[in-house]
């Protein structure tokens, strides 16, 4: 996908890879279809392997959102930040109001306001507007700025900001999926416009920051600094929870937004109001009246007269079917007894709910596939290993470190380095130490 700006870019090596929790069937696996009732469904056939619905090892985005829902004038709001007389732009931010953008205090000091222009449109290089900045602002304590335009974007092209979040991030939230978004540089090493990619948060750090994790397989990169973390409320509205500022050199490992949270009087300052929870919805975006499962099976979403609806599900519910679509439903009466979607591994076998029947493959049975995490979007599945069973935590091949990265071989000669590999922590494997 699309890091941070071309300055200021912290480096860390981190290997996690966190697996959420999901929910489990009935062990007995009583008034359960599965697909062994099935006795013309192979599951080793191609089509039937879930790792090849449309998943991919990244740093790598979509297009469009994958996770939270925005109207294409919503998703204009997401802003391309340059600076002179280049093409292009330098960092990415986002419209929280008629006339404002938030981006990163490393993206614009040491430079006048009136140098730097804002982008609007997915090619940057070929914008479908282009506005100047006349004034900015810059956090006296936080990496998070705004910059004020010189005219309203929304006079000229159908874009609906994407207001601040107005509420209080707190630990409960972690492992909830957040979408980042940029205009950074992508897997194939160049910038190619706008990209999004859907990471789970993943705590707090020291400095004012929230981390999100991309597990190894994607991730924001060089030139998404300032660009936002988003995150679907329980409201139904959208809201900006954080600016890049820094993160992972391999653009797929935990990267870190500066809170908005923590901030919101000095935002309310210079852009007005941050609207109150649930007053800025803009429609449901890509979501219909059917809905849509969140990939665990704990939320609900779904358009209502054009307002989107987010339902979490009670600790006895799941997401599934019923007459209306997706909605929360009890578990007994969910035809997968709770196995959702985003599936589960048990050793090589998967187990994931497919249109209201289990299905089970044995990943290893079938070609010698391996069962895990694909990402926090398709959830679980089989796929060819090309690490040769070794995982990111790694091994020592003497004092050679080797781990799967992304689905790619690794090795450090850890005596180059001047140490010795050992296992460093159940965190971070095998390592040169």
């Amino acid at each position: 996908m699309v890091h941070r700006g071309c300055a200021l870019l912290a480096v860390t090596l981190l290997l996690t890879v966190a697996c959420p929790a999901t929910r489990q069937a009935d062990p007995a696996g009583a008034n359960q279809p599965t697909d062994d009732d099935d006795d013309d469904d192979d599951v080793c056939a191609a089509n039937t392997n879930k790792a090849l619905l449309g998943a991919s090892a990244v740093y790598f985005g979509t297009r469009a959102p994958s996770h939270v829902s925005l109207t294409p004038a919503q998703q204009r709001a997401v802003v391309g930040v340059g600076q002179g007389q280049a093409p292009g732009s330098v960092c990415s931010g986002t419209l929280i109001s008629d006339t404002v953008v938030l981006t990163a205090t490393h993206c614009t000091e040491g430079s006048a306001a009136t140098s730097f222009y804002v982008t609007f449109g997915n090619d940057d290089y070929r914008p479908e507007l282009v506005v100047d900045v006349v004034e900015k602002t810059e956090h006296p304590v936080f990496d998070i700025a705004m910059l004020r335009l010189a005219r309203r974007p929304g006079d000229t092209i159908d874009v609906t900001p994407i207001a601040a979040f107005a509420g209080t991030l707190g630990s409960a939230a972690i492992g909830e999926l957040f979408e980042q978004a940029g205009f950074g540089q992508t897997e194939s090493g160049d910038s190619n416009g706008l990209f999004f990619v859907a990471e789970p948060f993943a705590g707090f750090e020291d400095g004012g920051y929230l981390q999100v994790n991309g597990e190894g397989r994607h991730g924001v990169c060089f030139g998404d600094s300032g660009g936002p973390s988003l995150r679907q409320t329980a409201e139904g509205d959208v809201r900006v929870m954080g600016a890049l500022s820094y993160g992972d050199e391999s653009c797929t490992g935990i990267d870190r937004y500066t809170r908005v949270d923590l901030v919101q009087d000095w935002i309310a300052d210079f852009a007005g109001p941050i609207p109150a929870p649930g007053s800025a919805t803009a429609g449901c975006g890509s979501i219909t009246a059917a809905g849509r499962c969140n990939p665990d099976g704990t939320v609900a979403e779904f358009c209502d007269a054009d307002v989107l609806v987010v339902v979490p599900c009670a600790a006895t519910e799941v997401c599934g079917d019923d007459a209306a679509g997706k909605r929360c439903i009890p578990v007994a009466d969910d035809p997968c007894g709770g196995v959702t979607a985003f599936g589960s591994c048990d050793g090589s076998v998967l187990s994931f709910c497919d249109a209201g029947i289990v299905r089970t493959r044995d990943c290893d049975a079938c070609g010698g596939e391996v069962c895990g995490l694909v990402d926090n979007v398709v959830g679980h599945a089989c796929f060819d290993d090309p690490c040769g069973g070794i995982d990111y935590l790694g091994q020592c091949d003497g004092n050679t470190a080797r781990w799967c990265d992304a689905g790619v071989l690794k090795d450090l000669d850890c005596v180059a380095e001047g140490g010795t590999c050992g296992f460093v922590s159940d965190e971070l494997g095998f390592y040169c130490q």
